[in-house]
């Protein structure tokens, strides 16, 4: 991970907001309740793909939610 005093702003947003979606997929799966799990999950992609197009390498090694059924 970069320093934070070397990252921009928006990067430092962008790695905020990736953890807090991260922590919701998370509490989504605790809680077993498949459209929470949907949604953040794809809130989640959705972060990762806004990063990845401005140029922020994500840590994308922690898997996402398996499909909801």
């Amino acid at each position: 991970m970069v320093k934070p005093s070397t990252m921009s702003l928006f990067e430092r947003e962008m790695q905020d907001q990736l953890g807090a979606a991260r922590d919701a997929l998370t509490e989504a799966e605790r809680r077993g309740e498949p459209l929470l799990i949907q949604a953040a999950a794809g809130h989640l992609e959705s972060l990762i793909d806004l990063a990845r197009r401005n140029g922020i390498l994500v840590d994308a090694t922690e898997p996402l939610a398996a499909p909801a059924v």
